[in-house]
């Protein structure tokens, strides 16, 4: 049975992006309207994990959201959790890898949301396009969400986090840095074809605060993040 409502979940999930993919084509020509699209693609992609899957998604923690621009560090376990960070910060600017705006279609829209691209390979100078690039999406009004371990992992499983971009953000923008715990690698594993039902929580955990050294306020993310995301496994 669990298959047989992935396997539908999968066909509707394709269908939608592909159609979507073709006829918001036009959108491309707008930044905004390519946000428009992607919270469109984001929400039905939500509901066809409710309604085929049983999987809905439930964000904790939303005192936690500021007023002003700031930047999320999140775990990331999971296509899921990106969906529902997508919605819930209504279009941040995500650092990600340069390749996956090379990807047919979805890299075009990718590329038109604003993201931060890096070439891991570069070394310092991918450091420089961080803070460079992020301070431009700031003054924009929009959030920068970090992904500090650098790829999926495991639920109950913790990768060295890499200290340097999340330092240099909290450096450059001088604004606090909200960690993300969250548990959706239960229910969307990565790279499998079975999707679980259930409730995947996403936590918004309080702030660290501005002004303090940079090993510090990592350190704090990282103990804050995984104790809760443990906790929720």
């Amino acid at each position: 049975m669990i298959w047989l409502r992935s396997l539908a979940f999968h066909i509707g999930f394709w269908a939608l992006t592909i159609g979507m993919g073709t006829l918001c084509l036009p959108a491309l020509c707008s930044r905004r309207a390519t946000h428009r699209a992607a919270h469109g693609w984001a929400a039905a992609t939500l509901w066809l994990l409710r309604v085929c899957c049983g999987l809905r998604a439930e964000v904790r923690g939303r005192e936690y959201l500021p007023d002003e621009p700031c930047v999320f560090a999140s775990k990331h376990q999971s296509t899921l959790d990106t969906l529902v960070l997508w919605r819930l910060l209504d279009g941040p600017a995500f650092i990600l890898k340069r390749e996956l705006l090379f990807i047919p279609f979805f890299g075009w829209y990718l590329a038109r949301t604003g993201p931060i691209p890096i070439h891991r390979g570069s070394g310092s100078q991918a450091i420089a396009d961080i803070a460079q690039h992020a301070a431009v999406r700031h003054a924009q009004g929009r959030h920068i969400m970090i992904f500090p371990e650098g790829t999926r992992t495991r639920p109950g499983t913790q990768n060295k986090y890499k200290t340097a971009g999340l330092s240099i953000l909290y450096q450059t923008l001088q604004c606090p840095v909200v960690p993300v715990a969250l548990n959706c690698g239960l229910f969307w594993p990565k790279l499998t074809f079975v999707k679980k039902a259930g409730v995947a929580v996403v936590e918004l955990l309080p702030p660290v605060p501005v002004g303090l050294p940079k090993e510090e306020m990592v350190e704090q993310v990282r103990l804050r993040i995984e104790a809760v995301s443990l906790a929720l496994l």
